[in-house]
């Protein structure tokens, strides 16, 4: 289960330093937040799926407990404990919440970091894992916001795990080979996402089994068989589900459409999608120099894709690093091809399908790296790196101005306005359009518990029973959030109830309603 005397296949110039393989993960960890912190600075202006973790993460604390998310029978709550980790120390809220997810994906990136180191230098290695710190809105989808980080993070272990087996002979290897099967088992039973790094994880773990495939073989379904045990415990539950997860033929078109006029070049940042307020997002008019350089930089991407595919019969590399970037860039087809048969492609959003793109591109340049060295390997990588920059940069939205980060939404007073006015007024239970209502009642600490306007999105029954329960509740129109027409919603509220109040707070529309 080796490939050989362990290291060998690391020229000395490729070994480094300790210093500098200190300074070039903290550079990294460094690098991650502060390219975060327009997002951290705007945390309260969070949406609604991640308040919903942040929500069962307070819950989690006062004792109540749940194997699966709130309102899902096939996500489980593995990000809520982690966010209750968190506000047990940071206290419960939403920067906390984002922070939990950041950290989670700063591990992952530390942990690509240190899969690479094994076959660079630390300077090189640092360059490769660059992708994963200016890294475009995919990858910010789930390292901002959870759920969905602690699978990732898990399945990105599972490669470190695999590339150190094969470094090792024995019982180390196998060790380590078992940890892998375990930390992905992990991570399919946290979440079903890296699913779709199936066919690469069990082909990278079959190409590290050099001269003893049965021990490897042996080893690597212990692991999954353990890591998955939570999985089918799960699916055996009442209330499991599918969810909508599912593959079809049927929507190979549409979402071929989707894949190549939004989706992709959002992914490989030929496109940025911004927005002035927190969820209407649309295309980034770029000037002429910054499209050259983003359709330049993707092309970069592409054929580092492309070298990372045709190394593996380049025996001028060592083994072990054709093995990494042949396995990284084999991801990008398996990662495309799963996108063209999910049923769970919509629109522009879905994108986020696509940031295991991002997330092994440092696995897949890694020949290219070897090949160029550290000088020309960035330079050739910065144009990729700099549209990606912009990319994420911009996909911040309201939270920049440029390239200086907004403190916070003038919307946060709109929202605190709101809190001291219904406990003003008593009132302790709302409704909301879904994108405001559980972020409303997560900024609130639950004050006020804001329950979905369509009960077919409640995440938390109990919500919904006091709710109804409540003589006087408000309606909360956000003009930033809403999908409503507030016209009808006030002229259907006044047909139904005793009385309806109307004020207006900023960008909130609020109607304080007796209910006959």
């Amino acid at each position: 289960m080796t490939d050989g005397v362990p290291g060998a296949d690391i020229q000395p110039e490729q070994t480094g330093t300790p210093r500098a393989t200190a300074v070039t993960g903290m550079l990294l960890v460094l690098l991650s937040y502060l390219f975060r912190l327009p997002a951290l600075l705007n945390a309260r202006s969070t949406n609604s799926d991640a308040a919903v973790v942040g929500l069962q993460a307070m819950h989690v604390l006062r004792g109540e407990h749940s194997p699966f998310l709130w309102g899902s029978g096939y996500q489980t709550s593995a990000d809520s404990y982690v966010a209750a980790a968190f506000f047990a120390v940071l206290g419960p809220t939403p920067l906390a919440l984002m922070v939990s997810s950041l950290t989670l994906h700063v591990v992952a990136t530390l942990v690509v970091f240190g899969a690479v180191l094994r076959r660079a230098a630390p300077w090189v290695a640092f360059a490769l894992t660059l992708p994963l710190v200016f890294a475009p809105a995919s990858v910010h989808t789930y390292a901002l916001y959870p759920p969905r980080q602690l699978s990732i993070t898990l399945a990105l272990a599972t490669f470190w795990a695999f590339d150190y087996a094969s470094d090792r002979t024995g019982a180390r290897a196998s060790t380590a080979v078992i940890l892998g099967g375990l930390l992905y088992g992990l991570a399919v039973s946290a979440d079903p996402y890296p699913l779709v790094l199936a066919p690469i994880v069990i082909g990278f773990a079959l190409l590290t089994f050099h001269g003893r495939v049965v021990g490897g073989v042996v080893a690597l379904a212990l692991g999954l068989a353990i890591g998955l045990v939570p999985f089918f415990a799960l699916r055996r539950l009442k209330g499991a589900s599918d969810g909508p997860l599912g593959l079809s033929l049927d929507v190979v078109g549409h979402n071929l459409k989707v894949l190549w006029s939004d989706c992709l070049p959002w992914a490989l940042s030929y496109r940025v999608y911004t927005a002035h307020d927190p969820s209407r997002y649309v295309p980034w008019r770029a000037p002429v120099p910054v499209q050259a350089l983003q359709l330049t930089g993707a092309f970069v991407v592409v054929a580092l894709v492309v070298a990372g595919l045709g190394a593996v019969r380049d025996k001028n590399l060592p083994w072990p690093v054709r093995r990494l970037g042949f396995i990284g860039a084999l991801g990008w087809p398996v990662t495309i091809a799963a996108f063209l048969v999910s049923v769970m492609v919509m629109d522009h959003f879905s994108t986020r399908y696509l940031a295991t793109l991002t997330l092994l591109l440092p696995f897949a340049a890694l020949p290219a790296a070897r090949m160029l060295r550290f000088v020309r390997f960035t330079g050739v990588l910065g144009l990729h790196l700099a549209t990606a920059a912009i990319c994420g940069w911009l996909g911040y939205g309201p939270f920049v101005r440029g390239v200086v980060p907004v403190v916070e939404l003038p919307e946060i007073r709109d929202d605190y306005a709101l809190f001291d006015a219904m406990k003003t007024r008593g009132v302790k239970y709302a409704t909301a359009d879904y994108w405001a209502s559980y972020r409303l009642t997560l900024l609130s600490g639950e004050d006020l518990i804001v329950v979905p306007a369509n009960p077919r999105e409640d995440r938390y029954p109990p919500h919904r029973r006091a709710f109804e329960e409540a003589p006087l509740f408000a309606y909360v129109y956000d003009r930033g959030r809403s999908r409503e027409d507030v016209l009808e919603v006030e002229r259907q509220l006044v047909a139904d109830n005793a009385s309806v109040e109307k004020a207006e707070l900023g960008v909130l529309t609020v109607f304080v309603v007796t209910r006959k």
